[in-house]
């Protein structure tokens, strides 16, 4: 089958988006197209990402892709996430893409999240509307971002980590839906929209963010969000 990447402007409702997240506890897998969702599958167990990931790809999404499709790219959530499990997405995404010679795109977990939110919340999110997203951190900590809907949902501020949320509207553990992250993307690259790099991708723990610079921009070099310095640590080298 070929599957090579055309320019955004030749898309078409049968061209496919298939997208991956790994940034919470739950591995999700699903595809997309300027047509709307498509298939989507879901495996939970924070700690079965590497397991999960490849029985998710040949139950939902390989018998999915039929000879007349052509996937366009690989989207995949990028954080802020647990440090183990959000290098099993991205890694297998980056797999992915350079098996079937198509870009990785990576998304904002937090704007996935707010996505799926303006669709299932959709008559109480009016044009103007602010609200803010949070996932689980851990360490009584959570992620958050703060969007504004109009045309589109739009991140004005965050990613970071919080240990005290601002009083305003919060929708919490939002289930990504990898179908609408899929739409998402595909429309978004219709539109022309073009992926740029992560800055500063690992700030210092807690809210200081001065130094983190991703932009409110949709979509990113495949460059996880970390947010802060893993839990387990090497040690030092001898001589170090």
């Amino acid at each position: 089958r070929s599957r090579i990447p055309r320019p955004a402007h030749s898309f078409r409702s049968r061209f496919m988006i298939v997208a991956v997240d790994t940034s919470s506890a739950v591995t999700v897998m699903g595809t997309g197209s300027l047509a709307g969702p498509g298939v989507e599958a879901r495996m939970p167990g924070g700690r079965r990402h590497a397991e999960g990931i490849d029985l998710l790809f040949a139950d939902t999404i390989s018998p999915a892709i039929s000879d007349a499709t052509t996937v366009e790219a690989i989207a995949v959530g990028i954080g802020p996430g647990p440090y183990s499990g959000l290098r099993v997405g991205i890694a297998f995404a980056i797999g992915l893409g350079r098996a079937w010679s198509v870009p990785v795109l990576g998304v904002c977990s937090l704007d996935a999240r707010a996505w799926q939110c303006a669709r299932s919340e959709a008559p109480t999110l009016p044009h103007g509307t602010l609200f803010a997203i949070t996932a689980d951190a851990r360490r009584s900590e959570v992620y958050w971002a703060r969007y504004s809907v109009g045309d589109r949902v739009q991140r004005i501020a965050g990613p970071m980590v919080l240990t005290e949320i601002p009083r305003e509207r919060t929708f919490e553990e939002i289930e990504i839906d990898p179908s609408v992250l899929a739409h998402e993307v595909a429309v978004l690259l219709a539109s022309g929209v073009k992926p740029h790099p992560v800055e500063g991708a690992l700030v210092p723990h807690g809210n200081d963010a001065q130094n983190f610079a991703l932009g409110t921009g949709p979509l990113f070099h495949p460059t996880p969000l970390y947010l802060r310095q893993p839990d387990v640590t090497l040690p030092a080298g001898p001589g170090s």
